[in-house]
C-alpha cells in the first residue's frame, strides 16, 4: 500500500468523505471547462422541443421515487 493510501487511512470516516468530495470537485472543476460540442447542443435543442411539443413521454418524480420505493423495499 501506497504511503499516501496508509495515511488516508488513518483520517476519520467523516474526513476521508471530506477529501473524496474535494477529490470529485477538482475533477468536475476540470471536466466543466469545456465548451459543449455543436452535437451537444443540438442534442438539447432536439430534447428541449420534443418535451415542448408533448412527443417525449415523461415521467413526474413522484412516480419515479414510488417505482423506487416498491422497487427497492424503501
Amino acid at each position: 500500500m501506497s504511503q499516501l493510501i496508509l495515511e488516508i487511512s488513518k483520517l476519520s470516516v467523516a474526513d476521508r468523505i471530506r477529501l473524496i468530495q474535494e477529490i470529485l470537485n477538482t475533477i468536475s472543476d476540470e471536466t466543466s471547462k469545456g465548451e459543449l460540442t455543436e452535437a451537444q447542443l443540438k442534442e438539447i435543442e432536439n430534447r428541449s422541443q420534443s418535451i415542448k411539443s408533448g412527443a417525449a413521454k415523461t415521467t413526474s418524480w413522484d412516480t419515479i421515487e414510488e417505482q423506487l420505493r416498491q422497487r427497492y423495499d424503501l
